[in-house]
């Protein structure tokens, strides 16, 4: 890719260099989940919000974004921590729709910008829907995983003996070709288990604990924030293993996608997009703590019970984290046909980063290990995944 920019922008170097934190504590106080179980099923699953692309507000450029209820999102907490108060940019929540793909979203104009797995985000290109990844999230940590899988305490499932499983039931989020569906079915697999001697319910996230307490689910698939809370709760729930035994550290990637119509009308502010994630990336790596509580606050889960993700530094796409979700959906999932001539940098670009150097993905994280002292260009970089020749005027 060109590494030529456009577009001048202004930069301001954010925070100092330091090595990322990688711990969060793995128990927290014991609190009831009635209560956030009871937001989610009295949250609406529609979205709700202005159509056409997002526009400009005083000078500041707006961005639709789906706001689940009980989701973690980067763009939440960068909320809290006031960083788009005075920015050039700022969402406009319009969630949540916590079943609906990310790109499905983008290409049916409900959202600007949306986050999810990236192995939908190779279906919507091969579908030919009109959007390019322009920013990283989270990957994988023994300790902050992206998922854990957990059983009832006492449970015959353990991590040594997998094909326990065989008969019972185990649950999981909605949604083919997922996270949560893919995972845990190659890892069980890996261990020996006759996965069609299993039965997968999919469920709503929130109801597959008290499932699990009611013995109508063996094993259960949960993300942060809920992690925690199940973590605080020994007497009743056992965590068997995480996605970090399947994928090791590059899993988890669902990077921040944009629609090219936006992208075409408003490089600048996704420049600044992409900045204020990469900086509120590094300071949740660096605060786990108190990351974990804003996650709670966000999320509706007692703040001393709720964990958080690990990030991408500098919010940096690679190759590597986004290239294994071809083999993970080629191992268990049901690829689309022609997914298999696509790579990473058909989808992805750092153009937008003002961390970067080049519009180029990095070939690994191990190249992004710190958190950089401050930008590194000075505006969007030319990108062969976004046609500003043809943008809207």
């Amino acid at each position: 890719m060109s590494s030529t920019q456009i577009a001048p922008t202004h930069t301001s170097p954010t925070g100092t260099t330091r090595l990322l934190t990688s711990r969060v504590r793995s128990s927290r106080f014991v609190r009831k989940l009635t209560v956030a179980v009871a937001a989610a099923l009295a949250a609406p699953t529609v979205l709700a919000g202005c159509s056409g692309v997002g526009g400009s507000d005083d000078g500041v450029v707006t961005f639709r974004f789906a706001n689940s209820p009980t989701a973690l999102s980067l763009v939440r907490i960068a909320d809290e921590l006031g960083y788009w108060k005075n920015a050039g940019v700022k969402p406009e929540y319009v969630g949540p729709a916590t079943s609906v793909p990310a790109v499905q979203l983008l290409d049916q104009n409900r959202v600007d910008i949306a986050t999810g797995m990236f192995s939908n985000d190779i279906d919507g290109k091969v579908k030919g829907f009109k959007f390019t990844a322009i920013a990283s999230s989270m990957l994988d940590l023994p300790d902050q995983p992206h998922m854990a899988y957990f059983t009832k305490a006492g449970s015959p499932i353990t991590k040594t003996d997998l094909k326990a499983v065989e008969g019972k039931t185990v649950g999981l989020g909605p949604g083919k070709n997922s996270c949560t569906d893919l995972v845990i079915k190659r890892y069980l697999k890996k261990n020996g288990v006759d996965l069609d001697k299993v039965k997968f319910l999919e469920l709503k996230p929130e109801l597959i604990a008290p499932a699990i307490e009611r013995g109508e689910v063996d094993l259960g698939v949960f993300h942060p924030p809920l992690v925690g809370v199940l973590l605080s709760k020994p007497d009743k729930f056992t965590q068997t293993f995480t996605s970090y035994d399947d994928w090791g550290p590059l899993g988890g990637q669902a990077p921040f996608v944009a629609s090219n119509a936006w992208l075409q009308k408003h490089p600048d502010a996704a420049r600044e997009f992409v900045g204020i994630i990469g900086k509120t990336a590094n300071w949740a790596n660096s605060h786990p703590k108190e990351s974990a509580e804003i996650a709670g606050k966000t999320t509706g889960y007692p703040v001393e019970q709720t964990t958080n993700w690990h990030y991408a530094p500098n919010a940096l796409l690679d190759k590597a984290s986004l290239a294994l979700w071809w083999d993970l959906v080629k191992d268990t999932g049901t690829p689309l046909a022609g997914s298999e001539k696509l790579k990473p940098e058909d989808i992805a670009t750092n153009a937008f980063n003002p961390y970067a150097t080049s519009a180029d993905l990095l070939d690994h994280q191990d190249e992004n290990t710190s958190v950089l002292p401050g930008f590194r260009n000075k505006g969007v970089f030319k990108t062969p995944l976004v046609d500003f020749a043809t943008a809207e005027k």
